[in-house]
Order: C-alpha cells, then structure tokens, then sequence
C-alpha cells in the first residue's frame, strides 16, 4: 500500500474515532480493544455453559462469536500499530 493510501486509510480512522492526532486514535484503539476484552470475557462464560447443551447450533454460534471476536480485537491491533508508526506523515 502506497504511503497516500496509507495515510488516507488512517485518517478515515481518526474521522470515525473522532480524534485529529495518532496519540489520541492510539487511545481510543486502545480503548475498543478493551472493551472487546471484556466482552470476551463474557462470551467465555457463556461458551462454556453451551458447550454442555445438546444443541450444536447453540455452541457452533458462540464459537463463531468468539471467532468475530478475536478477528476484530486482531484488526485493531493491526491499526493501532500502523498509527504508532505514524504512517501519516509524521516520523
């Protein structure tokens, strides 16, 4: 990806994030990325009780869950790494 691609795609982050600086993006990456941890945390629990139910769509759905989960925890990773770099223009 080309250095202007990449500084559009994360400032289209920054707008959707509504910061105008990589601290603050990095912070509120940070901050989802949390959120999602705590939301994994719940699934867990209730992953662990459909695994003993005899309906094996019940389970397949929380594991898919937890498979979205971890998918868009990985995601953010990704993108609050890119504005530690400061692929926008910075350093």
């Amino acid at each position: 990806m080309a250095i202007a691609g990449r500084r559009r795609f994360l400032d289209q982050w920054a707008r959707a994030l509504d910061v105008t600086n990589d601290l603050d993006a990095m912070a509120k990456i940070r901050g989802l990325m949390n959120e999602l941890d705590d939301a994994r945390s719940q699934l867990q629990k209730t992953t662990a009780v459909l695994a003993s139910v005899p309906d094996p769509d019940a389970n397949s759905g929380a594991t898919g869950a937890m498979t979205a989960l971890e998918n868009a925890w990985g995601h953010l990773l990704v993108v609050e790494r890119r504005f530690a770099k400061h692929e926008r223009g910075g350093k």
